[in-house]
């Protein structure tokens, strides 16, 4: 079965390696995060990062605030009640007295890019699926690249430097002072100006020796230096060994319990970085270099020791002297790397086509845009009673699809760029190839089946720089164009909701994006129509969930009425008094329409329980099993996501697939 279409010609260097992660359920593309392993669950967490640029509401890069377990085969996403904000090059270790993670610091991107990033000093334990903010009586000042690590033996977090930006003088400036965390409490046990200044430092407990070994460059970046912690005098004493690793910027320093070895790899030095992975091995007393297979290398990954399958699990980064930022788990064993894929759920998305066929109870789902932004997946996928499982494949190239189910000839219509044709029958695909007339290509059009009319109605779109407000019919057979005045169509937008609603009987139109054409100025749309199925009809509504596009909508069969969550919103700036300024922002609300009153209401949700993250152009249906909504994937400041979530009648609740579990005594 065929995964990807390549949409663009170019994607990456390394396509192997940066890749979307085929078929799998994972973290989005991330820079910066950072993993920690669980030992007595036996899994890695993983929190935050940086993702790639935001090129759709706000052009910045945002950092995130999501919690994922590693359990050796492959990623699940957590959604604790209390979560730390936002970060990335934060420190994370973990404490095996206390069995949970602990977290400090880190960067947070600016909200604007004429702003500058600003660093955290808190302190969050993760522990029984949840997030503890620790508060102590004084913390090591704000700052992100802090190396940090548990000592087992003594029962304390140590803390040393790291950096922040100094905008003035276009440097950064370096901390070189010492911490101790008791798990309650930080003390500073070595101050900046009596420490040593190491540039980019990293530190790893080695238990074989119970020593605290810190690595990194000097403060001119001109040397590589290494230190042993003594905890007794509170001194950093040097180590000379004869050789050290190429490159220690950016690198990582792990402890590998089943040789009783520290390991280092990546790094990133200007020009004399190698493009291929090195690997060193500390054994107390010299750096010795193992031969590795050709493998390309990467900095900034999130990484930890999985002492169960005794290897090293890596995740994201970008590639050595690169920018783009990748969403693979390596996994290091044996001086061997390699790349791990699932092929259990759907990777992360947007754009997918999302449609329940109630005769079999099955919520289909084909394609959608990767999580690179680059290439729409051709995969098709069903979900019944709870499980994802794979189906026939479908279409092999289809950019921008659209879907709907044919209720009356129980057939899954989908368009590629608005046009091509394919039919799912719950067995088969069929292809209509010899069309001789069918729609011009576009995308963020909208499609859905009206079970009045017995047709499939498309209508809008986008192509180039002009917003269409054209309308076809599909009966099965042929495409139609439904001819029409201009005073009877919507002004010309794209990305707007719409869906056939059952109490007027009538296919709806909401919101959206657009302009007449390309001399005006762009509009974020408030407005509603309703299809007769000759002509569009505006229609006369007190209040909508404003101005918005790309949000997710399905109807509820059983009520009748159509649910709406998040999408992307326009409102007024708040510091410009006309109100001709406008502000945009994803957005994570939850809205029913009744249309037999022809009202909005806002769906309130539980205040302390987690809701979906903001959001546009997920998926949303019926559940005809469960009888209840359920919401897939989506994107938002510059994150793909793959979750899933289901509405109950009351509140959101997400569908949690089972991490690591405590192994028995034995």
């Amino acid at each position: 079965m065929g995964v990807l279409t390549q949409k663009r010609a170019v994607l990456f260097v390394a396509a192997v390696l940066l890749c979307s992660n085929a078929f799998g359920s994972n973290p989005s593309p991330r820079s910066g995060a950072r993993l920690a392993w669980d030992t007595p669950n036996n899994v890695g967490v993983l929190f935050g990062g940086i993702g790639p640029t935001d090129r759709g509401a706000t052009e910045i890069q945002h950092d995130s605030a999501e919690t994922w377990l590693w359990n050796g085969t492959r990623w699940l996403q957590r959604f604790p009640e209390t979560a730390p904000p936002p970060r990335s090059l934060h420190s994370m270790t973990y404490d095996t007295t206390r069995h949970r993670v602990v977290m400090f610091g880190g960067r947070v991107a600016p909200a604007d890019k004429k702003l500058d990033p600003t660093y955290r000093n808190d302190t969050w334990v993760y522990s029984n699926d949840n997030w503890t903010h620790i508060e102590s009586a004084e913390n090591p000042a704000a700052r992100q690249h802090t190396a940090m690590a548990y000592d087992r033996v003594r029962d304390r977090v140590v803390l040393y430097g790291g950096n922040i930006l100094n905008v003035a003088e276009e440097k950064f400036d370096l901390f070189s002072d010492t911490w101790e965390f008791d798990g309650t409490q930080w003390q500073q046990v070595i101050g900046g100006t009596t420490g040593p200044k190491v540039a980019k430092p990293l530190m790893e407990y080695d238990a074989s020796r119970n020593q605290m070994i810190l690595i990194g460059l000097n403060e001119t970046g001109t040397e590589k230096i290494m230190y042993r912690y003594n905890a007794t005098s509170k001194a950093w004493d040097v180590v000379t060994p004869a050789t050290m690793p190429t490159c220690v910027n950016d690198g990582h320093l792990v402890y590998q319990e089943h040789t009783g070895n520290l390991i280092f790899f990546g790094g990133v030095c200007p020009t004399a970085t190698p493009q291929v992975e090195e690997v060193f091995e500390w054994d107390g007393t010299n750096w010795t270099k193992l031969t590795v297979n050709n493998w390309p290398r990467l900095a900034n990954q999130a990484v930890a020791y999985d002492p169960l399958r005794r290897e090293v699990v890596t995740y994201g980064g970008t590639l050595a002297l690169g920018s783009v930022i990748g969403s693979q788990t390596q996994l290091l064993r044996n001086a061997t790397f390699r790349q791990t894929f699932e092929n259990l759920r759907p990777a992360p998305r947007s754009q997918a086509g999302f449609e329940t066929d109630p005769a079999t109870n099955t919520i289909y789902l084909y394609g959608g845009l990767d999580e690179t932004g680059q290439i729409y997946y051709v995969d098709f996928w069903g979900y019944r009673n709870g499980q994802w499982f794979n189906l026939p494949a479908g279409p092999t190239s289809c950019d921008a699809p659209l879907s709907a189910f044919d209720t009356d000839r129980g057939k899954l219509v989908v368009t590629c760029t608005g046009a091509e044709v394919f039919e799912f029958d719950g067995t088969a695909w069929k292809t209509f190839a010899d069309l001789t007339k069918k729609p011009n290509a576009r995308s963020f059009s909208a499609m859905v089946y009206d079970p009045t009319l017995k047709k499939t109605v498309m209508y809008g779109g986008f192509l180039g720089n002009n917003y269409r407000n054209d309308t076809w019919t599909w009966d099965g057979t042929v495409w139609t164009e439904v001819n029409m005045d201009r005073d009877e169509r919507p002004p010309n937008r794209s990305q707007m909701a719409m869906w056939y609603d059952p109490p007027q009987k009538k296919v709806i139109l909401y919101g959206g994006i657009g302009r007449g054409d390309i001399n005006e100025r762009v509009t974020r749309y408030t407005d509603m129509w309703a299809f007769s199925g000759t002509g569009w009809t505006k229609l006369n509504v007190t209040q909508t969930p404003g101005m918005r596009f790309g949000p997710q909508v399905e109807v509820n069969p059983v009520t009748g009425k159509t649910m709406l969550f998040g999408g992307l919103v326009a409102a007024p700036h708040p510091d410009d008094p006309t109100g001709k300024s406008l502000i945009q922002f994803f957005a994570n609300d939850t809205w029913e329409w009744d249309g037999a009153a022809s009202t909005w209401t806002r769906l309130s949700t539980d205040a302390i329980a987690p809701d979906p993250a903001v959001r546009e152009n997920g998926s949303l249906a019926w559940d005809p099993v469960a009888s209840q909504m359920v919401l897939f994937g989506g994107y938002a400041n510059g994150f793909y996501r793959s979750d899933l979530w289901v509405w109950n009648g009351q509140d959101w609740v997400p569908r949690l697939e089972q991490g690591g579990r405590r192994r028995a005594a034995r």
